[in-house]
């Protein structure tokens, strides 16, 4: 069986999420993977109706951003160290096992997503992605759920709630609003082992028009793809 993949946060200097712009690649790797995940999304519509009206002509105001809810679990009593469950390679390897404690691993959560960075002077801008899941976005909400203690009250393990909206960067928001750009359709980061066949493959369902998607992306070599940088590719019809 292969590692299980972990919930990981990257940071970036603003919401434009560009490579030049990323702070770190791994600035938070959760221990334990949540159960699940929540996304909320919200259209506004003005529903005022004239007095006397027994129906409403609900006008569209615009799409909000959606949301996206995690419940990370913080544990420092030591259960969760990498070969848990097997005794043997745990009594072998306990004296060098060293597990972070829980006011640690909140340090390094609020430090990525949430604490204000003076040279930015703003929290960093995050990408959350668990497998090929992906959010960009900013974190809004943190609630700390405190669940076990030492006896000195020192927390053993937390459950930390957390809200993050989806923040893109005006360039980006423009480009979505004209319906004709030729980078609208899609925007996809490249992840270790992506190759641009195998992207234009799950993108069009066809391989083939990796060499115009390079063109598109400027690519001097499109055998080398950099874990991190973004690519555009356009609508089918565009390059065909």
């Amino acid at each position: 069986m292969g590692e299980i993949t972990k919930v990981t946060i990257q940071t970036y200097k603003d919401n434009g999420f560009k490579q030049n712009a990323l702070v770190n690649v791994n600035a938070f790797k959760a221990l334990i993977n949540p159960t699940g995940f929540s996304l909320t999304y919200k259209v506004e519509y003005d529903t005022t109706q004239p007095d006397g009206a027994n129906a409403t002509n609900s006008k569209f105001i615009k799409k909000s951003p959606q949301s996206l809810q995690l419940e990370f679990l913080f544990d420092g009593t030591g259960v969760t160290e990498a070969y848990s469950g097997i005794k043997l390679i745990n009594a072998i390897k306990k004296k060098k096992f060293k597990h972070d404690t829980v006011t640690e691993q909140l340090e390094r959560f609020y430090s990525a997503t949430g604490d204000f960075k003076g040279t930015i002077h703003k929290p960093y801008n995050v990408i959350v992605s668990w497998g090929k899941f992906k959010f960009e976005g900013s974190l809004t909400e943190l609630t700390i759920d405190y669940k076990l203690f030492n006896s000195d009250g020192t927390p053993l393990r937390a459950i930390g709630k957390a809200t993050f909206v989806e923040s893109i960067s005006a360039d980006l928001a423009a480009r979505m609003a004209n319906k004709t750009s030729p980078d609208l359709t899609h925007k996809r980061t490249i992840q270790d082992g992506d190759t641009l066949p195998l992207m234009t493959e799950r993108i069009y369902g066809d391989s083939k028009y990796y060499l115009e998607v390079a063109k598109v992306n400027n690519l001097i070599n499109f055998r080398q793809l950099v874990p991190g940088e973004e690519l555009y590719f356009p609508p089918i019809e565009k390059i065909s």
